[in-house]
């Protein structure tokens, strides 16, 4: 009767634990909002994106994985690679916008970006995708 008494809140524990997930889909955007009228710049929207959510994990940096999202490299490798092209507006024929939206490996691998993170690269790629 001992034993089941410590085996039973044991199992309970298991249970409740293994039952709890982190949600990385954030429910709160705390970006600002975005003014579609305007151009979204690549240096002040997207840059800031791609250090704050890819390079910290030495993920996408200089002898990384590719590409290589530094400042000063980003642009030219998203062009370079094909992971965007200025002729093509269309969101989703773009191999960026597709990993970021994606549900099998997407970036960043420790959770999506916030819909409005998303929602600028998306209009960045509407924009034409200008290294502005």
């Amino acid at each position: 009767m001992k034993t089941l008494n410590k085996i039973i809140p044991f199992l309970l524990c298991v249970v409740f634990f293994a039952s709890c997930e982190k949600d990385y889909l954030s429910t709160a955007d705390t970006s600002a909002p975005i003014d579609t009228s305007k151009p979204i710049s690549f240096n002040e929207s997207i840059q800031p994106l791609f250090t704050s959510n890819c390079l910290g994990s030495g993920c996408h940096i200089t002898g990384g994985i590719t590409p290589n999202l530094e400042v000063g490299k980003a642009y030219d490798q998203l062009t370079g690679l094909g992971y965007v092209d200025a002729t093509d507006t269309l969101p989703g024929n773009s191999k960026l916008y597709s990993r970021v939206i994606g549900t099998t490996k997407p970036m960043p691998p420790i959770g999506k970006l916030s819909a409005g993170k998303i929602k600028a690269i998306e209009l960045w790629i509407q924009q034409g995708s200008q290294n502005n």
